[in-house]
């Protein structure tokens, strides 16, 4: 087992660990509650910065603070209502269904976290060290990056330094 194997093992493990206490709903609420708060952030900083910053100057610094106000508040309301939601569930008693299921999308979202990472490391030398070549897990991530290597760009593609992804 070499180092390799420990941290990405160990990854797998924590994102495991953190999703089991946080839970299923918590787990897709938390995901679901930076892709929103990034597009409403998105949408409304500029009619934001219109209605709130009118005098402020130059627009740029007005819409990046209105970026920010939008975001941190969508953001903190998306974050209440995933209390909310979780302790409904806690209180009808699917707590442990909802830290279970949470648990298993942990170790799938670890395993593709992985494998983002093996697929950004095989752009330089290091899968030919000696560390990742004796990892009993290195191979069967190189596999699964290999799934996303036909949706990477072709300039990106021909670039891998790894024979195996």
């Amino acid at each position: 087992m070499t180092l390799f194997d420990v941290l990405a093992l160990g990854l797998i493990l924590l994102t495991t660990l953190v999703a089991m206490m946080r839970g299923l709903v918590g787990e897709i609420a938390s995901l679901l509650c930076w892709v929103v708060a990034f597009v409403g952030a998105k949408l409304l900083a500029a009619p934001v910065a219109d209605m709130a910053f009118t005098t402020m100057q130059p627009r740029a610094l007005a819409v990046s603070l209105s970026y920010v106000m939008v975001f941190g508040v969508l953001w903190i309301i998306q974050r209440l209502m995933r209390t909310v939601i979780t302790s409904a569930l806690k209180s009808i008693g699917l707590g442990g269904v909802n830290r279970m299921l949470g648990a298993c999308f942990g170790a799938i979202k670890g395993i593709i976290i992985v494998t983002l990472v093996v697929l950004i490391c095989s752009f330089t030398d290091l899968p030919k060290s000696p560390v990742w070549r004796d990892s009993f897990t290195a191979g069967m991530f190189e596999r699964l990056a290999m799934v996303a290597v036909p949706y990477l760009p072709s300039f990106l593609a021909d670039k891998l330094n790894s024979p195996s992804v």
